[in-house]
């Protein structure tokens, strides 16, 4: 077979289905013989037009989608010769020089004009070039598609480049990513959310990302602590104040946070903390996207996008009575929770990598962590979260009197052996003090060597004797390879 089609009927029929292939130009005007009639069933069903034509250029089969992009009956197609229709279509290329084209753009001028992109076969049987089929589709349509693809990418490579602009943003483990994936997601809304999770697990961050992926990342991300304002301010900071408003107030007035925020989002950090009078105003706001300055009769008009965090169970507030239940079903149409680093330890030796780099630049040093370091961070209760490890690994790189840190660097043992970082022991079950005992010895060995890699370092850690430590693993089944004792 050469380049092109060859239409031996035993390839795509049974071999007693006879000659219809072979005599394609004879039968395909035809509707007595079935076998044609079904291949002109399946040809006219697709969406891509189909042209058969004779080595003598004359037009031999056209399915529906060809004559219906014309806006010709088939009447008016088979029959003619391509020569007179289009003397420079690259159809005829094909049928004298026998070699196929690939996904060509052309304009049919013939027949009302026609842009299109064509694949070109030429139909060979026994060797021999007996006619070439073109199959194409309308080049508005391809344009169509390659123009969506184009800003699909665009949109990625846009949303890629802001996600890198965020700082401290570290996406190791299986439940941050499906947080970015639904926070990628929200970018593309304006629905309120309500982000929740520990102090220092990154609710701003994650806010500032919604806001940037958004499309009113070019308007104003304005953040309010309602935690951090007295509450006799709070209110002058939200909604701003007419001149004269109050005693004190500045002659000019004040533009409230809302206003500065308008047709962009404001981040409520700390909602929880929001006064109960305020709850009500600021609900207001939420649904209708209007309010009042204080001292003003006059209503303003805003287009906010709201983002709210909280630390502590507004949940438990509602029914306590110190939270609006209306305002916080107003908040909580997405719900978003950040994991705690406890519960994302993939990203602890990742963040403390990021942490490390970060400070190096900033101070111009060069400390390095050894890998039992990461190994211990995992290992560790971290109540302060991302916020905590940030703040230790600013520490360790401007205290820390070597640039490689170990784990008897004096600042890192110094930081571990307070209280604020030791982790709770939980106890689930009565048992006898003998019972505890042994148990959270064995807990620590098995720890401290999985820690250290070493028995004489893990008891130098444990404060025993390296033979203590030794006895006491081996008592409470914890063997030693070679490499640890």
């Amino acid at each position: 077979m050469k380049n092109g089609i060859r239409q031996n009927h035993s390839d795509v029929m049974e071999p007693e289905s006879g000659l219809w292939l072979d005599n394609l130009p004879r039968v395909f005007p035809l509707e007595s013989d079935s076998r044609t009639r079904w291949l002109a069933s399946i040809l006219n069903s697709i969406h891509e037009s189909v042209v058969v034509i004779d080595l003598n250029s004359t037009i031999i089969y056209a399915n529906s989608a060809y004559t219906r992009s014309l806006g010709v009956p088939v009447a008016k197609v088979l029959g003619k010769k391509l020569t007179d229709l289009e003397p420079k279509s690259p159809i005829l290329d094909v049928l004298r020089s026998g070699k196929p084209i690939a996904d060509d753009p052309y304009h049919i001028k013939a027949l009302g004009g026609l842009d299109i992109v064509a694949n070109i076969n030429p139909i060979y049987e026994n060797d021999r070039l007996i006619g070439v089929v073109a199959v194409f589709r309308d080049r508005s349509e391809v344009q169509h598609l390659e123009e969506k693809l184009r800003q699909t990418m665009d949109e990625v490579q846009e949303l890629r480049s802001r996600l890198l602009e965020t700082d401290d943003l570290v996406l190791e483990s299986p439940p941050m990513r499906k947080i970015m994936e639904l926070v990628m997601r929200l970018g593309r809304v304006d629905t309120t959310v309500l982000i929740t999770g520990e102090s220092g697990t990154g609710k701003e961050i994650i806010a500032k990302i919604i806001h940037r992926t958004g499309k009113r990342q070019d308007q104003a991300f304005v953040t309010i602590n309602c935690g951090a304002i007295p509450e006799n301010l709070l209110e002058s900071e939200l909604f701003g104040y007419e001149k004269g408003a109050f005693t004190g107030a500045s002659k000019e007035g004040k533009v409230g946070l809302l206003e500065i925020a308008d047709n962009g989002t404001l981040f409520l950090d700390e909602i929880s903390e929001l006064p109960y009078n305020l709850q009500v105003k600021l609900l207001r706001v939420i649904q209708e996207q209007k309010f009042m300055r204080i001292g003003s009769l006059k209503e303003t008009k805003v287009d906010v996008r709201f983002l709210a965090a909280a630390n502590r169970d507004l949940k438990t507030m509602v029914q306590e009575k110190t939270f609006r239940e209306d305002l916080f079903y107003r908040l909580n149409v997405i719900p978003l929770r950040l994991p705690p680093l406890r519960e994302r330890k993939q990203d602890i030796a990742p963040m403390a990598r990021h942490f490390l780099q970060k400070f190096n630049d900033k101070y111009s040093q060069q400390k390095k962590l050894l890998p039992e370091v990461y190994r211990y961070f995992e290992a560790c209760y971290w109540p302060g979260n991302v916020r905590e490890l940030e703040n230790l690994m600013e520490r360790l790189v401007v205290s820390a009197l070597n640039d490689t840190i170990d784990l008897q660097d004096e600042t890192l043992a110094s930081y571990f052996s307070s209280e604020t970082n030791t982790q709770p022991v939980a106890v689930y079950d009565i048992i006898s003090l003998k019972e505890a005992r042994e148990k959270v010895e064995k807990d620590l060995i098995q720890k401290s060597l999985s820690l250290y890699g070493s028995a004489r370092r893990a008891a130098k850690i444990l404060g025993v004797d390296h033979s203590t430590l030794t006895r006491k693993a081996w008592k409470y089944g914890l063997k030693l390879d070679s490499q640890q004792e």
